[in-house]
């Protein structure tokens, strides 16, 4: 659909470029409306910066927009690209391309250098479902030809447009889920390399790049260790390139409210109504670059931003199973202000209420023995130290025993 949806456009003013934090984020239709200009959202799930370089190098090939946006994915920075997200890429690319582009599109895909001397470079001229050459070449032809069948009816009625979504992060339930617990840390020499490149292309096009990072949950932001350092390099190196790196996280409220948690439907991604509403918000942004009006001092600071943080924004629990007890390790993430302080309850098995283990204390451990076999239901209550709240973050969690 994003492929088809870019070749059916005859000029395009605002491209979005990225994986689904951009399409969540800046959905086409969306930021359509609220700019009234031609928008293409070149951003599929997944979509490592590799990706993003292909999508960016054909927008500035066949057009000149005003503005390119790129949303960052602080995992398209560390660890390996998502293979089959790659390949279901370029195969979409493929079957988009007019005829004249296909043999240059198919030669770089199979001289890259992640490519070339693998059985990708080949499969590229026949994308079979394994990666690997069939052994039965009669059945693969006749799956490969249903399966074109069976897509030709849809691809005639598709739309361009991302599913409404009104679900909602429940943070009782989020657990220790986030950015930095699932990520390798160190950005690798290659992706720098592609963001690199990416800048560069936009440079020499005087095509103005906005490297931007969407809103999430405060979780995600207080969660990532070297978040901060990590937006002191992106805005070091997009200057570096005449461009401009604005993390709307730290909007302040006149340019954007994050609402948590009507706008997210989880800790990275908005869902229909934050999109809409970033969006409109994304809208303003560029009428005010546009009338050339200083915009840096509708950011707050890092240090602005953790002072605002003055409160649980989720608690998790890491059960451990020994012999003769459980012991529950507990944490939270919260702003540098806080300190949380702990409370611990057991169901057991064939129990219908709570019980007690260990009342509030700032000690965020404590050992259960397990008197039966079966399986137990846990749950850690949190709140600020001082607080009367009976809790503000709790999270539960079953063992067996």
């Amino acid at each position: 659909d994003m492929w088809r949806s870019y070749h059916q456009k005859q000029s395009i003013d605002i491209a979005v470029i990225g994986s689904s934090l951009a399409s969540c984020a800046l959905p086409e239709e969306e930021l359509a409306a609220a700019t009234g200009e031609n928008v293409a959202l070149m951003a599929t799930n997944a979509q490592s910066l590799d990706m993003s370089q292909i999508a960016l190098e054909t927008l500035l090939r066949e057009h000149s927009p005003r503005y390119v946006i790129l949303v960052m994915d602080l995992t398209n920075m560390t660890g390996k690209p998502y293979a089959k997200a790659q390949k279901a890429f370029l195969y979409a690319e493929l079957q988009t391309d007019s005829w004249k582009d296909k043999p240059a599109d198919l030669l770089r895909y199979m001289t890259s250098r992640d490519n070339f001397t693998g059985a990708d470079s080949l499969n590229a001229l026949f994308p079979w479902q394994s990666g690997s050459w069939p052994t039965d070449w009669p059945a693969t032809i006749q799956q490969k030809w249903n399966a074109v069948l069976n897509r030709l009816p849809h691809r005639r009625g598709a739309a361009h447009a991302q599913p409404e979504d009104a679900a909602v992060i429940n943070f009782d339930t989020v657990g220790a889920e986030n950015t930095w617990n699932q990520n390798a840390h160190d950005f690798s020499a290659q992706h720098i390399e592609e963001l690199t490149s990416m800048l560069q292309l936009c440079q020499e096009n005087g095509t103005r790049l906005l490297l931007i990072s969407a809103p999430k949950t405060t979780l995600d932001v207080v969660s990532y260790e070297t978040y901060f350092d990590d937006y002191a390099y992106f805005k070091q190196l997009a200057a570096q390139y005449g461009a401009s790196y604005y993390d709307f996280n730290l909007a302040k409220p006149e340019l954007f409210e994050n609402k948590e948690p009507d706008y997210h439907k989880d800790f990275t991604h908005m869902n229909a109504a934050g999109g809409h509403a970033f969006s409109l918000s994304m809208a303003k942004f560029l009428a005010m670059l546009d009338a050339g009006q200083d915009v840096e001092s509708l950011f707050e600071t890092p240090s602005e931003y953790l002072a605002a943080v003055n409160y649980i924004t989720n608690v998790y629990m890491t059960p451990e199973v020994h012999p003769d007890k459980i012991l529950l390790l507990a944490g939270s993430y919260h702003g540098p202000s806080v300190q949380a302080e702990y409370e611990f309850w057991v169901k057991a098995p064939g129990a219908s209420e709570y019980s007690r283990v260990s009342a509030y204390s700032t000690r965020s451990w404590t050992e259960y023995a397990a008197a039966e076999h079966g399986t137990y239901q846990f749950r850690v209550n949190a709140r600020i130290v001082g607080s009367s709240a009976d809790f503000e973050r709790y999270y539960e969690c079953s063992v067996d025993f």
